[in-house]
């Protein structure tokens, strides 16, 4: 299985790995035939994500494409990280085997779930 430098990167020396307090989002995804876990949360000003944070269970592409999923998110209108699609994330890790895709459709509906998640909380306040 071949997998790019990046994703290799974002193993090795996964960026924004950890709980964030006070969120104004919170998501989750998970891929239930491996059992790959991801939850983001997000911060967020004037309608944008400054800041991106995340932990998850799973796989090495699983934790690569969550720590590349929250550079994707780091200046993102929450209205665009809503409709994120897995593509994006898969190219955000250069590319994931066939096996391996999985890893991106996690992150994604994680994302999405935080976005949905600060636009809620928002429209409350």
């Amino acid at each position: 299985m071949e997998y790019s430098a990046t994703l290799i990167d974002h193993f090795r020396n996964p960026r924004n790995a950890g709980m964030m307090r006070e969120p104004d989002g919170v998501g989750e995804g998970e891929y239930e035939q491996c059992m790959d876990l991801a939850r983001f949360y997000l911060r967020v000003r004037d309608g944008r994500v400054e800041e991106a944070r995340f932990q998850a269970y799973g796989c090495g592409p699983t934790l690569a494409a969550c720590s590349a999923g929250t550079e994707v998110a780091a200046g993102a209108a929450l209205e665009e990280l809503a409709e994120i699609r897995e593509a994006r994330i898969e190219e955000a890790v250069g590319g994931l085997p066939a096996e391996r895709r999985h890893a991106a459709a996690v992150v994604a509906r994680a994302l999405q779930a935080a976005a949905r998640d600060a636009m809620t909380r928002r429209e409350v306040h």
